[in-house]
């Protein structure tokens, strides 16, 4: 029998999905991710282009930290998911891959656009809690649109 089910999988990426998209507070956010062992966020890109990109922050207070500086960056709106059937889930590995979509705004020049962006959860039982909850989570987004419209350039471009 693997690891996992695919239900615990995707229950908790449930959760951290639901406490992401519904702009929870922080403490309900990061209580998605495990303790022990810790935890790492990577959004891949450039670090140039902003400075929640291209580092893994690693542990409960640098991914809290990762949280705040894509707040004080970014906003955020209208965000869902793919429907929960279209995610691929590895249940030997505790892996879920899935799209999801968003509006976007640049807190520094106002400037937005719609995305579509991709997770990579990898989730494990938390050693203190003996729950599943996220060990890793990367993202891969449009950190072009994100650099352009911090600099307020991207409208100039449609």
């Amino acid at each position: 029998m693997p690891p996992y089910t695919r239900a615990t999988l995707t229950n908790a990426t449930q959760f951290l999905l639901h406490a992401f998209s519904s702009s929870s507070d922080l403490p309900t956010l990061l209580n998605t991710f495990t303790t022990s062992p810790s935890p790492t966020v990577h959004e891949h890109g450039l670090p140039q282009l902003a400075p929640f990109l291209g580092r893994t922050f690693t542990g409960r207070q640098q991914v809290e930290e990762y949280f705040n500086l894509l707040s004080e960056h970014l906003g955020i709106e209208n965000m869902r998911f793919d429907d929960e059937k279209e995610w691929a889930v590895d249940v030997e590995t505790g892996v879920v891959c899935l799209k999801g979509y968003a509006r976007f705004t640049s807190k520094k020049s106002g400037q937005g656009w719609d995305e579509v962006f991709t997770y990579r959860i990898g989730l494990v039982r938390d050693e203190k809690e003996d729950k599943v909850k996220v060990r890793r989570y990367e993202v891969w987004a449009d950190t072009g649109a994100a650099y352009l419209a911090a600099k307020g350039e991207l409208e100039s471009l449609s």
